[in-house]
């Protein structure tokens, strides 16, 4: 929830959320940015088919530090979304990968978050994450 604007806004990631020292790069095209209110709209990655695109650029999926989770980036070092260490203030810009709209308004870039909310699917019958890393570290967090 994006303070103050009444948006709702998201990111699913294909892989899970690793805390780094340095920013790390990893996920897959899976990936995909989302504005769930006011007119919900899906950001799907797709590679470019303009060759002066990096394609450094275009493949940074999720990026993670000690200091922020983002998924997208640009040249300038936006990206489609992303959120500061303590999940308390956020970021959207068009993400070379993503094409995406800002995704909390035009209106700034910059936002406060008001709530998070993290999903994790897992199988109806027998309960196993579908993502297979159910010994991951970030999943023994209570």
């Amino acid at each position: 929830e994006v303070l103050g604007t009444g948006a709702t806004i998201g990111m699913f990631a294909s892989q899970a959320w690793v805390s780094h020292k340095r920013p790390k790069i990893y996920g897959d095209g899976g990936c995909f940015l989302f504005r769930a209110s006011p007119d919900p709209e899906c950001y799907k990655w797709r590679p470019s088919e303009d060759d002066t695109q990096c394609d450094a650029l275009l493949e940074q999926f999720q990026v993670s530090s000690e200091q922020y989770i983002a998924m997208g980036a640009n040249k300038d070092g936006s990206s489609g979304l992303r959120l500061n260490e303590d999940m308390t203030r956020g970021e959207s810009a068009p993400a070379a990968g993503f094409n995406n709209e800002p995704l909390a308004g035009s209106a700034s870039d910059a936002f406060e978050v008001g709530v998070v909310e993290v999903y994790r699917l897992v199988r109806e019958i027998d309960g196993v994450p579908v993502d297979g890393e159910d010994d991951h570290p970030a999943w023994a967090l209570k």
